[in-house]
């Protein structure tokens, strides 16, 4: 099958296909859009004329950030017509993948959630160490200072109910501040 032929493919598994909707552009990937986010991807086998693969894609860069989500495809026959191919996504694909993309979203929204907290509590820390400097990470970041012979570096993990704190050259009043408010802290 070549490109042109899958794109046909697409829009007519579309009308079969409750929900969903085709997104077909010239010189990219055809797709099937339906609820909730899904997206499937169409390509043809070139090495297996007359065969499809269908993919169940994650919101863009999910991958890359939770690695662990499962890989969802199927491979599809497709000259036996649109119907076919439809009713193999329903059956084969989607029974596992919609269920995973739910897991998905839910934790991207975590995510979002998580990196606004720590966001909000770094910029307060900028706030008190005007001239600190900071390094993003996934799920971390790191703030480093220097006030006079004193440095030193606070470490936010991911929602910020955990962090590291690293103090060097600390004077004996710097030394009595921290220690009071651990102690004030620990009570």
């Amino acid at each position: 099958m070549n490109e042109w032929e899958v794109d046909d493919l697409v829009v007519e598994v579309a009308e079969h296909l409750e929900g969903f909707t085709p997104l077909v552009r010239p010189g990219h990937p055809a797709y099937l859009v339906g609820p909730a986010g899904a997206r499937l991807v169409v390509h043809p086998l070139w090495n297996q004329k007359g065969r499809i693969r269908v993919l169940g894609v994650y919101p863009d860069g999910s991958r890359g950030v939770l690695p662990d989500l499962p890989r969802h495809e199927i491979t599809v026959t497709a000259t036996r017509g649109a119907r076919f191919v439809a009713k193999r996504i329903e059956r084969r694909l989607l029974p596992s993948y919609r269920p995973d993309l739910v897991i998905c979203c839910e934790r991207l929204v975590d995510r979002a959630a998580e990196n606004g907290g720590r966001a909000e509590f770094v910029e307060t820390l900028l706030t008190m160490l005007p001239q600190a400097t900071l390094t993003e990470k996934p799920r971390e970041t790191v703030i480093r200072w220097r006030l006079g012979d004193a440095s030193g570096s606070f470490t936010v993990y991911g929602d910020t109910t955990s962090s590291a704190i690293e103090i060097r050259a600390a004077d004996r009043e710097l030394t009595e501040r921290v220690a009071y408010a651990v102690q004030h802290r620990a009570m």
